[in-house]
């Protein structure tokens, strides 16, 4: 293609030539091969192409979101986005997919996982549907109901509502939104502990609104600013995820598993070594059932227990019709470690330091691994060694330092981030599974297998009958994922106000996966992106504690779901569960929020400039190409210096709009 400069066009029409014999200057006047979106669209790139954008929030546009008046204070369940795109790779009509074509499902064992953002109200007597069809404009906002446009919703927690914090919580957590109205940017949000979260994929389900990975790579779109005074903050008793977690603060994009399992160990497992005398909370839960298990109209879910056995026991038999029994043999299942499902699952772009001239870092937890020698001598033989690391790359400049040492960074600002990842190649859609994909680490086995009772699948034929073993996905990463990092390779680059700021070559592609346990213990839990925020992990937690005589379930936390730094300084600090999601990524970004796009393909750089072109009035935006760092505050900085009538203690500091 050639490039839109009038330096790089070439031959023949008309043409300059230099007084050097080379024709390094050309002009044309029917030229084809050039992005025509970037010349003459007067919209932001990809508006009207839901297979490049299909995820485009703008909390100024009716079409997003209800525009509610949301305070600090309380929670709305209102509170939703949608998207105004959606991803269509087959291009049918809107009116088919609006006109009743598609039916809808529904799922009822979402309570079990929903409660721990804050989706759902209770682990039991809730469900969503989801429908690959679109829903009218009445239920659109409807937070139980999902179609083809990604959906977020407010994260709170359900703790102080359904039970009691863990005693390693001293305090309960903020998760606020303040709404607000802009002279020139519309309608936007103040975060204050609190952010967007959403599913883009439902591991087992017909349900996708964009693919699992790129042919190329992907971009993600934000405009955000930093806050430096915040106008409400927890009170007596009240905390938020940046004052337990300071190294995560401002957070604002998070992509991966939103937590580790939390039904990654069996109900009655009991603990050796030094958390010995721990007796699991969870100990009479060992038959609790997914919901097909108590409502046989349920075709859409499979009757499993909720937490995993500690063995299997097999039966032995010759004659299949008259099951004579021969003996029985108990299998031990092996324990699930839940780090499994966080490496190589989690990747954050946050704010670091000074928020007027932050900083941008990347932060990723990576599933990592060697051979080592595993004797005193060379020729002793190898063994296999895996690991994780949590690597955290910054950059060394401030978005702003062009303007040290002028007023400008003297006052908060809107700034338009793109954060865009290209892969070194370029795959179709078979590549993109077994090239450095899931292939490797999915595969498909009976449920019998799975549960260590292979013997089962040779007794006589049992077709035609509800014995029959069923098929079920199996996710388990492995060396052979590690040995394919190569092909995982490319360079995730940051761009500020469509400037490139930042880039990090040699970036391993982080492919976000499903969790390794059985569908029905995990919807709605991998397949996130979070904006605004990075994730709660598994700190707002709720499993069962107790049935009442009413009928209904009272609810607790699980200690066995907590990071070392939650349990440390309780009776249970011997517990080493291996949760690191919470401690790594639980963080939420201080400041505003106005706008939100994922492309499925890496931007161009005159691209994500010729967004930064259509959003720069709007919003102020600084421009890093020719910047005067000429500025006129939409704040006045007000100090107990300054003669104005508002005054506070000593060394407070106040931005009051000017009207």
């Amino acid at each position: 293609m050639a490039y839109q400069n009038i330096n790089q066009y070439v031959f023949p029409k008309v043409f300059l030539r230099p007084a050097v014999d080379i024709s390094d200057l050309s002009l044309t006047s029917d030229e084809k091969d050039f992005n025509e979106e970037v010349v003459f669209s007067n919209d932001v790139i990809g508006v009207n192409d839901g297979n490049k954008l299909p995820i485009n929030i703008d909390l100024d546009s009716e079409d997003c979101n209800q525009q509610l008046t949301l305070d600090y204070y309380s929670y709305n369940t209102n509170n939703i986005l949608i998207s105004k795109s959606y991803y269509n790779p087959d291009n049918i009509p809107a009116s088919s997919l609006s006109g009743g074509c598609y039916s809808s499902q529904t799922l009822f064992d979402i309570g079990l996982t929903g409660t721990d953002n804050g989706l759902m109200s209770g682990l039991t007597g809730v469900s969503i549907s989801y429908t690959k069809g679109l829903l009218s404009n009445a239920q659109k906002f409807d937070r139980y109901s999902y179609d083809r446009r990604f959906k977020m919703f407010q994260v709170r927690s359900m703790v102080p509502t359904l039970s009691s914090y863990f005693s390693g919580i001293t305090a309960t957590t903020d998760y606020g939104i303040v709404s607000q109205n802009g002279f020139n940017e519309g309608y936007y949000n103040d975060l204050y502990g609190s952010f967007y979260q959403g599913f883009y994929k439902l591991f087992g389900y017909d349900y996708d609104v964009i693919p699992e990975r790129y042919h190329k790579g992907w971009t993600v779109e934000m405009v955000l600013k930093p806050r430096v005074v915040p106008e409400y903050e927890p009170g007596p008793g009240e905390t938020n995820l940046n004052t337990i977690y300071p190294n995560n603060k401002n957070i604002f994009f998070y992509m991966g598993t939103r937590a580790e399992d939390k039904f990654y160990h069996p109900a009655d497992y009991t603990l050796s070594g030094a958390a010995s005398g721990y007796t699991p909370v969870t100990l009479g839960l060992t038959d609790l059932g997914t919901s097909a298990c108590y409502n046989s109209a349920i075709t859409n879910s499979t009757c499993v227990t909720v937490y995993p056995k500690t063995g299997t026991t097999t039966e032995h038999i010759i004659n299949y019709f008259s099951r004579p029994k021969i003996s029985e043999q108990t299998v031990q299942n092996p324990i699930k470690d839940p780090l499994d499902d966080s490496m190589s699952n989690s990747l954050a772009i946050m704010f670091s330091g000074n928020p007027l001239n932050p900083n941008i870092c990347v932060r990723v937890l990576y599933f990592t691994g060697s051979c080592i020698t595993t004797g005193s001598c060379f020729n002793t033989g190898l063994t296999y060694s895996s690991g994780y690391s949590v690597s955290t790359y910054c950059s060394t400049n401030g978005i702003y330092d062009s303007c040290t040492g002028t007023t400008f960074i003297e006052y908060p600002h809107w700034v338009l981030i793109d954060a865009t990842f290209e892969r070194n190649t370029y795959y179709d859609k078979c590549d993109l599974l077994w090239r450095g994909g899931l292939g490797d680490i999915s595969y498909s086995a009976f449920t019998a297998t799975a549960a260590n009772n292979s013997i089962s699948l040779v007794r006589p034929p049992i077709t035609h009958d509800n014995l029959s073993p069923a098929m079920e996905e199996i996710i388990d990463i492995n060396r052979e994922f590690l040995d394919q990092k190569s092909d995982r390779i490319g360079k995730l680059k940051i761009s500020v106000n469509g400037k490139p700021f930042f880039v990090l070559n040699n970036f391993e592609e982080v492919i976000p996966r499903p969790l390794n346990t059985k569908r029905e213990r995990q919807v709605g839990v991998p397949f996130n992106l979070s904006w605004g925020g990075g994730t709660q992990g598994l700190r707002e937690n709720l499993t069962f504690s107790a049935l009442t005589s009413g009928g209904t379930w009272t609810y607790q936390q699980d200690p066995q779901l907590f990071p070392d730094s939650v349990l440390s300084g309780t009776s249970l600090s011997a517990l080493t569960n291996n949760i690191i999601i919470e401690k790594n990524f639980a963080g939420t970004f201080d400041g505003s929020i106005s706008q939100f796009r994922f492309y499925i393909q890496p931007l161009s750089v005159p691209e994500i400039q010729h967004n930064f072109r259509i959003l720069k009035n709007k919003f102020s935006l600084l421009d890093l190409f020719c910047s005067s760092c000429n500025y006129t505050p939409e704040y006045v900085l007000l100090t107990t210096e300054a003669s104005d009538p508002i005054t506070s203690e000593s060394g407070d500091t106040f931005y009051v709009k000017l009207v």
